[in-house]
């Protein structure tokens, strides 16, 4: 044997340690040797999320994506390896061993390029461009073909004994760490606003909380025998007694996506066509985040549920959206082997049993915002932080005042085990009481929480003033009117909500305007408190003139809900609006399919139990006529929804669909 070959000298695929492996069939090596291929093909897809993603990481964070992604890419190398291996040796019968072991290493490139790239082609797909669809999905084919190729000579080097320093298994993990490192300083360098902002323009804090019943707001309670708040909300208070309080404030559409898009668009759910949590914002219509991108300000986001992640449109202007709810490696639920993983999950699992898939604790999605807040420090920020606390399933907290709630992980009353067995659950009166006192902690917690961020905001001494918009986007049914702990129907208890305003100066506004106002009036709201126009296209207005005594009469609205989870169950419609004579509010709610109507006065009859449309019957006609005018050509539209079956799955978890 020449002195070469005594040597053992081998190629970048066959170096040491590979020396050992030279001689494995190729059902054994090509694992190994793909192996590499899936670190490398995680490097890649650690520089794809660089590109894509809109998370505000630091640079380890993005550092440990990368590797998570890397690692991941690895462990499917591998298992394209273990199917590649056996098939090239089958096909390869007779054939000198670098040919078996280039074909088996071009199949497990097949393979993994199918994995990234597949799911690529079926996007594009449905984007309606079958060209591109086509690229992608015959791209494998060309990195098998050129990986063959390549490996090949390497391999016939190996068999004649040409040494080389550095093998595979050195060149593959050092090009993925390579690629991981550039990808984190990319992900982690990006800034946010622009030179378009004044030094002057307050930072715009928006906090929405789900689910969060008014009249669980002890602000809105006037203090008299028999009116006492079943909870205490000093933090919410506090910042009521600094600012505007809305008494009034109604959403048009109880549900999370639909509420939080007239909130970003200016206009009701109906005219913006978001009328479920399966729905999806078009990218047509101009959001308030759009518009102060526009102006120079960093916008970021910050939520806490899948019913208001990324998929629905609501990200829309907003330079970071943070909707990534896994608690672990910040990032990680964007990898391809984590959303198959939720996929399998949702199809054959319970998702309740994974919360972490559904929702996020208001700590974490804080402490991401004020990092968002921390990394931009010379630009404007306008920051939405949205908490789901007070959404079911209820859970206690340990707060002192609750300890009949039971403690966290040991409730009281398991409502996600109620939830998953509602269909055939029978609520007692022992069962509702415990469940109500549970909302209750949870709207403790969230109060308590929001103190926490405020705290910490100021604590930032950021050199700018604040504008600050607290808000609900719709309430609880508690089990009023037989609804059981869900916001299904257009009552009272889940259409008004707790809106506070405190702006960044401090003019002698009226502290609380009783008169009737909606969601949709918040981004011309915040608009006008910066000193920009409101958009043309958007319906709502300015609040702050009712503050300023300029306004004096509440804006009407149309109502839309559903009756139950299912939406092929039909939808309510209504329309709320201020009496002629100024005392309170009136509210029909309209049912096209079965052509029922029912007339309530709500200053004299708040719980809504007295229908009074026969002996008001041109009142309910004017309104049931105002009522068809604006869902002219959109009932067609109820329920008109395409949810892939993850989606489906988290939704029907969160009692959304069923």
């Amino acid at each position: 044997m020449p002195p070469s070959y005594a040597r053992a000298a081998t190629s970048r695929l066959g170096s040491p340690p590979e020396e050992a492996m030279r001689d494995w069939p190729t059902w054994k090596r090509a694992p190994v040797l793909a192996l590499g291929l899936g670190w490398l093909g995680g490097g890649f897809e650690a520089w794809s999320l660089a590109a894509t993603i809109r998370l505000d990481l630091g640079f380890l964070d993005a550092v440990k994506l990368g590797l998570l992604a890397v690692l991941a890419g690895g462990l499917v190398g591998f298992l394209a390896g273990l199917v590649a291996g056996p098939l090239a040796a089958a096909l390869t019968r007779g054939r000198l061993p670098p040919a078996r072991h280039a074909l088996g290493m071009a199949l497990s490139a097949l393979f993994l390029a199918a994995w990234y790239l597949l799911p690529v082609a079926r996007f594009k797909l449905q984007q309606g461009i079958p060209l591109a669809a086509g690229a992608f999905a015959l791209t494998p084919v060309g990195v098998a073909g050129v990986i063959f190729f390549n490996a090949h000579y390497w391999l016939r080097r190996e068999d004649i004994g040409e040494e080389y320093r550095l093998g595979w298994s050195g060149t593959a993990p050092l090009a993925a760490l390579a690629l991981v490192l550039l990808s984190a300083g990319w992900a982690s360098g990006r800034g946010y606003g622009s030179s378009r902002a004044l030094d002057t323009d307050p930072d715009v804090i928006l906090v929405t909380i789900d689910t969060l019943r008014q009249d669980h707001v002890s602000a809105w309670h006037t203090g008299e025998p028999g009116d006492e708040a079943p909870v205490r909300t000093p933090v919410l208070d506090r910042l009521a007694a600094e600012g505007v309080r809305f008494a009034d404030a109604i959403t048009p559409l109880p549900e999370t996506a639909p509420a939080h898009s007239a909130i970003m668009t200016g206009l009701h759910p109906a005219r913006n066509g978001v009328l479920s949590n399966g729905h999806v914002l078009a990218p047509g219509y101009r959001t308030l985040a759009e518009v102060l991108a526009g102006e120079g300000y960093a916008t970021g986001a910050f939520v806490s549920s899948v019913a208001v992640a990324a998929r629905t449109g609501l990200d829309q202007g907003f330079q970071v959206y943070d909707d990534d709810l896994q608690p672990w490696v910040r990032g990680a639920s964007r990898l391809l082997l984590a959303r198959v993983g939720v996929a399998v999950i949702m199809r054959f699992l319970d998702p309740t049993d994974f919360p972490w898939l559904l929702e996020r604790p208001a700590p974490v999605t804080f402490d991401h915002a004020l990092a968002f807040l921390r990394r931009n420090p010379d630009r404007p920020v306008f920051l939405w932080v949205h908490l789901f606390e007070p959404h079911s399933p209820y859970e206690p907290h340990g707060l002192p005042g609750f300890e009949d709630n039971g403690t966290p992980g040991h409730p009281s009353v398991d409502h996600r085990w109620i939830l998953s067995h509602e269909a055939d659950f029978t609520y007692t009166d022992e069962v509702r009481r415990k469940l109500r006192r549970l909302y209750a902690e949870e709207v403790a917690y969230t109060d308590q929480q929001l103190g926490v961020f405020l705290d910490a905001l100021d604590a930032l001494g950021r050199d700018r003033p604040r504008d600050l918009v607290v808000a609900a986007d719709h309430g609880e049914m508690l089990g009023e009117h037989g609804i059981e702990f869900n916001h299904h129907g257009i009552w009272d208890q889940t259409v008004r909500v707790p809106l506070i305003v405190v702006p960044h100066d401090a003019n002698p506004w009226t502290r609380v305007v009783d008169r009737q106002v909606r969601l949709m009036d918040v981004p011309a709201t915040i608009l006008a408190m910066l000193g920009l126009e409101r958009q043309e296209a958007w319906e709502g207005g300015d609040l702050m003139r009712f503050a300023e005594g300029v306004y004096d009469r509440g804006w009407a609205s149309l109502l839309v809900g559903r009756k139950t989870a299912s939406l092929s169950a039909g939808t309510l419609l209504g329309y709320r609006a201020p009496r002629a004579d100024g005392k309170g509010d009136v509210k029909l709610v309209l049912d096209l399919d079965s052509g029922a109507r029912a007339l309530y006065d709500l200053a004299s009859d708040p719980g809504e139990t007295t229908d009074i449309a026969a002996e008001q019957s041109a009142v309910a006609d004017e309104l049931e006529k105002r009522v068809r005018a604006e869902v002219h050509g959109l009932i067609e539209q109820r329920g008109s929804t395409h949810l892939d079956r993850t989606t489906e799955a988290a939704l029907e978890a969160l009692g959304y669909i069923e």
